[in-house]
């Protein structure tokens, strides 16, 4: 029994890239809020 090959990611070009770009995008989703949320208190 062979093991397929994983494929790359649609963009960035390797999977830890993506992972990192996710986590990175959610955690500045999380500061906007944050911020936004003590602006308009």
């Amino acid at each position: 029994m062979t093991v397929p090959e994983e494929e790359p990611p649609p963009f960035l070009g390797t999977w830890g890239r993506l992972y990192t770009a996710v986590v990175v995008y959610l955690v500045a989703i999380i500061v906007a809020f944050y911020v936004f949320e003590r602006m308009f208190t």
